[in-house]
């Protein structure tokens, strides 16, 4: 038997946490790679781990990808939209050496268990990294019932989430480090083929692999029943009718999961949004935004390949980065690319990472506990100032008299996100309405959590603690209910955006919700 590739030897170290320091069990029959976050091939760190153990220790190779239904916001939406890049991974990994079982979670077999059975045949496990909801959950679970050595890899984003050694504050501190440190990253950045250069068969002996489908509730999942699933709407909600999941929140035509679709939206992005995203990502007619954030959030597809397709167009190399600013911060500039594509690197690194970084070192990134201290005492300071406007119920259906919150929450509800500039003011209004500080918080991520096809993610709860003051400064003059906190209104809004064709197709009456027939 040959050596394990010990963490500290592999050149993806920066990406590696030993959750279960325990040698290799010999008597084993497989590696074993869970795959709850980084749903994908390429670029898939986790994966390419796995290989490196498996070859190591001369032991095939088991990918096994698993949707579950037992989370609190499970739904139509999200369980359509992870299917679908479900099935297609098997089709991805049809051709390669290694082997892959797809479950879904039914209400035929829960899968109690179904972690165990498979660790406990396990010569080692590999599973993804990741800093909260039930990708974190499944990764303690896991630590806490396997039997075998546990490494956890991080393919969250460019900057691995323990090369830091505490959380940063501020985008522009986060900002300097990422550009003291980027260069190191990319050392450990993982291969767009996993497999490349790999020779070795890793797939487990056909008979032996149906044997494990049939021992380990792999078999329960009909591959027709997720074809099903995945066609999305009347034949899918066929398909997802007998689960215990929110059926109200449905699938969305227009927003297919899968590195393919992800890769399609990238292109055109890239061909007819990027050079002109600084100043038009704002934009509610035909605006800049990329789209991107369900398939990066579900894993389908990799910062990585998305910031290297950009340095391709751009034909960037290492030594355009202006190096006399380096460390300073500098939201323009540092990275010498066109002004689009810098804005839209600040927001992918500097922006989404910042999330990533906060939840990896802080239990309570999705708590109010988060927000710095003068937000909560200027919050505190003003509390009674609010009077609770409308119910949590009200504020769900789109009952206000805001126009321009309620067409947000509208596109929320049918489209599963919301325009990036009005999904801050989404939030501020909430705050201003709720009875407390603290009901707005809960309000806004129930709200997120459950509608929001990328919610549940990191960047989602610095988006609604931003709105609170965190990774914020204190602003004047104060003002009632927000104190110091950053202030916005649906009037300032309209005034600085022209949203006459959004308001127009997002207004009670108009809104079809055709994306969820």
């Amino acid at each position: 038997m040959s050596a394990l590739l010990k963490a500290e030897d592999s050149r993806l170290e920066p990406r590696i946490r030993v959750l279960k320091e325990l040698p290799v069990d010999n008597s084993g029959e497989f590696v074993v790679y869970w795959m709850t976050a980084t749903r994908r091939y390429r670029y898939n760190a986790a994966l390419e781990r796995a290989v490196e153990l498996a070859i190591s220790i001369k032991k095939p190779l088991l990918v096994v990808e698993g949707v579950s239904i037992r989370h609190r916001w499970t739904s139509e939406r999200v369980v359509t939209f992870m299917v679908q890049g479900l099935v297609e991974n098997i089709e991805t990994f049809r051709g390669l050496q290694v082997s892959y079982l797809p479950w879904v979670e039914n209400h035929k077999d829960s899968g109690d268990g179904l972690l165990k059975r498979i660790s406990n045949r396990a010569a080692a496990m590999v599973i993804d990294d990741y800093p909260t909801y039930l990708p974190l959950w499944v990764m303690n679970r896991a630590k806490e019932t396997t039997s075998v050595r546990l490494e956890a890899v991080d393919s969250t984003g460019v900057i691995p989430m323990k090369m830091s050694e505490k959380e940063f504050s501020t985008a522009h501190s986060f900002r300097r480090f990422v550009q003291k440190n980027l260069l190191e990253a990319f050392q450990s950045a993982p291969k767009e083929n996993p497999l490349e250069g790999v020779e070795t068969d890793l797939r487990v002996d056909a008979d032996k692999l149906s044997e494990i489908q049939k021992n380990t509730s792999f078999d329960s999942t009909p591959l027709e029943w997720m074809w099903r699933v995945a066609q999305g709407g009347s034949i899918g909600r066929a398909a997802l009718a007998p689960l215990n999941i929110d059926h109200e929140v449905r699938s969305i035509r227009t927003k297919i999961g899968g590195y393919s679709e992800a890769r399609r939206r990238l292109d055109s992005f890239l061909r007819n949004k990027l050079g002109r995203y600084d100043v038009g990502r704002n934009d509610t007619d035909d605006g800049a935004a990329s789209g991107l954030s369900p398939w990066i959030h579900f894993g389908h597809i990799s910062s990585y390949e998305i910031l290297y397709s950009i340095l391709e167009k751009e034909s960037w190399t290492p030594g355009d980065l202006d190096e006399a600013s380096t460390g300073r911060g500098s939201r323009a500039g540092w990275w010498g690319l066109s002004a689009g594509a810098e804005a839209f690197v600040d927001q992918l690194i500097t922006w989404r990472e910042l999330g990533y970084n906060f939840a990896f070192h802080r239990d309570d990134h999705h708590s109010i506990e988060s927000i710095p201290e003068w937000a909560t005492v200027t919050l505190s300071d003003h509390s009674d100032d609010r009077g609770g406007i409308y119910t949590f119920e009200q504020i769900e259906a789109a009952e206000t008299e805001d126009e321009v919150w309620n067409a947000a929450q509208r596109q929320l509800k049918e489209e599963g996100l919301i325009h990036n500039y009005l999904r801050m003011l989404w939030g501020k209004r909430i705050l201003e309405w709720a009875p407390s500080p603290a009901d707005a918080a809960d309000w806004m991520i129930k709200l997120n959590d459950r509608w929001a096809l990328d919610g549940r993610d990191p960047n989602s709860y610095t988006g609604i603690f931003w709105v609170m003051g965190r990774h914020d400064r204190p602003w004047g003059p104060k003002r009632p209910v927000f104190g110091s906190v950053r202030y916005m209104s649906s009037a300032n809004t309209k005034r600085k955006l022209k949203l006459d064709g959004y308001l127009e197709q997002w207004s009670a009456g108009t809104s079809s919700w055709s994306g969820n027939k």
